[in-house]
């Protein structure tokens, strides 16, 4: 218990930035959890849609992306490399599928909303497939990659330094001990601080598939735009002519490209710019952080790496909120019941499992009883429920406000089946106003809900024929 209690007393040092690295990790666990359980949402909302299936296979490959770090909230240390082993491949299997694939869907964007440069790709047949196809080749290209010289990890040491002023020495982790990591423990010196830190392959073919993954993001985005100014000149808004459902999917998607190809910039330019013209790596960190004496250019180089953490999980956050404005923006009938419904339970489901794992694993490293750990936590969760579910409702409805009341719900739902014929009586009309006013629904908000419903069923005023009785 004592080496975890001085692993984070470390970790959340100053010298550390005060646990920044760690808080990042948190973050990219929170923003993983949101974009799986927003995924769900998508896909349960319609389950027989192929534009659902699509979107929320590309909202799970970008959770993953978005997760690099997460796993990182556990010691990562030669202490707990037994735990490494299993972590590391959680780590990067799952990230370097994702990056793949997400590449592959962003550039399948015109079979879903059309362009008219590629319309012939906007066509049934291919709606109905390729939004399992996309994921099925990523997944084959990098388990063929991941073994090819230039993609493989095939090396893992640790670097340690058990005090301040001495020299640091390698252990070796898998694979070999490369000049590499003895170039970066000469380069390191005399240590300014104990440290325990993994130096792992970082294959050139993999670095390319990252960098790669903004630029395609960027097409994508041209994709949609594309897409938008086309709908707009034809004035068609809905969905079945293959547009983009909303322009806040659009605006989130051009924040996580931002944010993607700020990334890029920083990597690419910035940083080796800084670094003598040489490419910056995770291990370089090792070197300009815990460095006896580390110059200016060293200082700014850490503080810059540390602001390139957080872009990514920040980008994807930015685009899942979008997306929920999005969804609440242009969906009627209690979707947005619905969602917070949902939210909640796959929240407290995976709150739950989390510290199950947590705990277990912590117990197993401490008493060698795992199984006591996780049993406790889970008697705590389910004795808490109540008020732990309250938390998360309350969470909920802040990130999904309620737009419509149970009154206004029903009254839509009457509406709209009231219009499906395009024709509106004069005793339609009397018994709709009349539910209106049970429902205490004032003539603002009445116009409002009506034209939100023809909206959502793309049905204009001027198509509605309102009558007389035949009688």
């Amino acid at each position: 218990m004592s080496e975890i209690v001085d692993y984070y007393i470390s970790a959340f040092s100053a010298q550390s930035l005060y646990g920044f690295y760690h808080v990042v990790a948190v973050f990219s666990m929170v923003v993983l959890i949101w974009m799986i359980g927003l995924s769900y949402l998508v896909f349960k909302a319609d389950t027989g849609s192929s534009e659902n299936k699509f979107m929320s296979v590309l909202l799970f490959c970008e959770g993953i992306k978005a997760s690099w770090l997460a796993l990182e909230i556990f010691p990562y240390a030669s202490q707990w490399e037994r735990l490494w082993d299993i972590f590391f491949s959680l780590k990067m299997e799952p990230f370097m599928f994702a990056q793949i694939t997400s590449i592959l869907l962003y550039l399948s964007f015109p079979i879903y909303y059309r362009v008219n440069l590629l319309k012939f790709l906007h066509n049934d047949t291919l709606k109905r497939h390729v939004w399992y196809l996309a994921p099925t080749l990523g997944l084959m290209a990098w388990m063929f990659l991941r073994t090819q010289d230039g993609f493989a990890f095939q090396n893992a040491s640790w670097i340690i330094c058990t005090e301040a002023g001495t020299e640091p020495f390698i252990q070796n982790w898998w694979g070999s001990i490369t000049d590499r990591v003895y170039t970066f423990r000469d380069e390191i010196g005399t240590c300014a601080r104990p440290f325990d830190k993994a130096v792992v392959d970082e294959p050139v073919g993999s670095w390319a598939i990252i960098l790669l993954g903004p630029i395609f993001s960027l097409v994508g985005l041209l994709f949609l735009r594309s897409s938008m100014k086309q709908s707009q000149r034809e004035r068609e808004g809905d969905t079945a002519y293959g547009t983009l459902p909303s322009r806040s999917l659009y605006i989130g998607f051009l924040g996580k490209v931002v944010g993607q190809l700020t990334f890029f910039i920083v990597v690419l330019g910035i940083m080796p710019a800084l670094n003598g013209g040489a490419f910056f790596e995770f291990a370089d960190n090792i070197r300009v952080q815990y460095g006896a004496d580390p110059s200016s250019t060293e200082r700014m180089l850490y503080f810059i790496w540390c602001f390139t953490l957080v872009i990514t999980p920040a980008a994807i956050g930015f685009e899942a909120l979008m997306f929920v404005h999005a969804s609440l923006k242009d969906t009627v009938f209690g979707i947005d019941a619905n969602l917070r419904t949902t939210f909640t339970n796959t929240l407290f489901t995976g709150v739950g499992a989390f510290s199950f794992v947590f705990v277990s694993e912590a117990m197993e490293n401490v008493v060698g009883y795992g199984m006591v750990g996780g049993v406790a936590i889970g008697v705590m969760i389910i004795l808490g429920r109540r008020p732990i579910l309250g938390l998360i409702t309350a969470v909920s409805n802040k990130l999904i406000p309620e737009e419509y009341s149970p009154g206004e719900l029903k009254y839509l739902k009457a509406y709209a089946e009231t219009i499906q014929d395009l024709v509106l009586t004069e005793r339609e009309r009397s018994l709709l106003a009349n539910l209106a006013s049970a429902y205490e629904i004032s003539p603002e908000r009445l116009s409002v809900i009506e034209q939100n419903c023809r909206e959502s069923l793309s049905i204009g005023l001027h198509d509605l024929v309102i009558r007389g009785n035949d009688a």
